[in-house]
């Protein structure tokens, strides 16, 4: 004797609320990772944002040291000169 297995084809109560409930976990989960998607697009546009400030602050700091290395260079330039003048005593 043997056994077959058989399935029951037919829609119960249990099947409608299980089907109900799938699609509401779905619209759920659907509505949640949009709203992370939408969170994650306004935090990439301020991460932006604070990158361009970030770079404008970075390139004014740069000018900055670069003029403040050429007054030094020049007044290292002065020092030399006045050093020599020294050097060579009272006559020039």
């Amino acid at each position: 004797m043997s056994i077959v297995p058989s399935v029951d084809n037919r829609i119960s109560t249990g099947n409608l609320l299980l089907a109900g409930s799938m699609l509401v976990a779905v619209a759920v989960a659907w509505g949640n990772l949009s709203g992370r998607a939408a969170d994650m697009a306004s935090d990439i546009t301020a991460v932006t944002a604070q990158s361009a400030a970030n770079e404008a602050r970075i390139r004014a700091l740069e000018t900055t040291a670069a003029r403040q290395d050429e007054r030094m260079v020049l007044i290292l330039d002065s020092l030399r000169k006045i050093e020599s003048r020294l050097e060579r005593g009272p006559n020039p």
